[in-house]
């Protein structure tokens, strides 16, 4: 593998610029050992916490399915910080295609077991549901469901319409399939998961924030003494996770459709890069819990 130095930066500056070029890659990498580096201590620590405790709850439930999410992106990180390193792929273009299917597949089925777990205690507050009711196997159907109707969703949509541009460069590279963007298709289906995710995350604030607002009157001083006070918090921290590590990235996406061309792209192409990069900062958060950041 070779080494960012000094022949590989001078090298790098004469790419195109479509190229993630040496400060690019730079921010990458960093971002990237500190996801692996940390996601893995957190993953670690909250799957031995959840074996140990043995819960039987519905949100332990969808935890340990995060937990898989979180490491099956964990596994993939080493090819892309290898890439980002080296500026050269040598996995072969499907590795590609599937590395880069990882990240996008781990943000769309945590955002979705993200959004279950507020959504059901949403509905426990509002008396919809009653916990006595609920059993290990209703969450277990439910984590089921979204597996099964995410892949049949996401894994023919990703692969036969993400990936199908392999570029003409000399050298292997990989992770462009922004490239595809021009096509009227892809553009409305990116559109489409932009307006959904906003619009869900945007209600779901609103009637969190409402609900912790008349937990903290009702409650006030002594509100952290009360499950139900500390289970909305918990669920306004996957809000807040949702926010910082997923919004960016379908926001910029917006700019970036509308202002991507074939020429003079390069900033556009690193603050993309970036802000796929930092969906998979969200593998922090069973650090924080572990750690007491969110009790």
């Amino acid at each position: 593998m070779e080494p960012i130095n000094s022949t590989t930066l001078s090298s790098s500056s004469r790419v195109d610029p479509e190229d993630c070029g040496v400060p690019c890659r730079v921010i990458l990498i960093a971002l990237y050992s500190v996801v692996l580096l940390g996601g893995t201590a957190g993953t670690i620590m909250a799957a031995r916490m959840m074996l140990k405790r043995k819960s039987q709850s519905v949100v332990a439930t969808i935890i340990l399915n995060i937990i898989v999410l979180h490491s099956v992106l964990l596994l993939s990180l080493p090819f892309r910080l290898s890439y980002y390193v080296s500026a050269v792929w040598a996995f072969g273009f499907f590795t590609c295609r599937v590395v880069s299917s990882v990240i996008y597949g781990h943000m769309y089925f945590t955002f979705v077991f993200y959004v279950a777990i507020v959504i059901f205690r949403l509905l426990i507050y509002f008396q919809k549901l009653q916990m006595q009711r609920l059993q290990k196997y209703h969450a277990v159907v439910l984590s089921m469901v979204i597996w099964l109707v995410g892949s049949l969703i996401f894994l023919p949509l990703f692969f036969l319409q993400y990936g199908t541009h392999q570029g003409d460069s000399q050298e292997p590279r990989c992770f462009e399939f922004y490239k595809d963007l021009d096509r009227s298709e892809l553009i409305a289906i990116n559109y489409s998961v932009i307006a959904i995710m906003m619009t869900t995350v945007a209600a779901l604030l609103v009637v969190e924030m409402a609900v912790i607002f008349q937990l903290v009157k009702a409650l006030w001083p002594d509100m952290w003494a009360h499950q139900v006070y500390r289970a909305q918090i918990k669920s306004f921290f996957f809000l807040l996770v949702i926010c910082v590590c997923f919004i960016p990235h379908h926001a910029f996406r917006i700019y970036f459709i509308q202002n991507y061309s074939k020429r003079d792209n390069s900033q556009l192409v690193l603050y993309n890069e970036i802000c796929i990069a930092l969906t998979a900062v969200c593998c922090l958060d069973m650090l924080c819990f572990v750690g007491g950041v969110i009790h």
